[in-house]
């Protein structure tokens, strides 16, 4: 699987705003956390 043939512009800037609004959202995030949203994010985009 080619991640960047999968994932389109808008589909990224989707998931960076996602993360963004979950990181201001949650006083105590970790980075594993955002990680794992990110990936979560990504996995969703890619499955479809």
């Amino acid at each position: 699987m080619n991640l960047f043939r999968e994932i389109t512009e808008e589909n990224l800037h989707e998931i960076l705003k996602k993360v963004y609004k979950k990181g201001q959202e949650t006083e105590n995030i970790s980075v594993i956390e955002l990680i794992e949203e990110i990936k979560k994010h990504f996995l969703t985009y890619t499955s479809k």
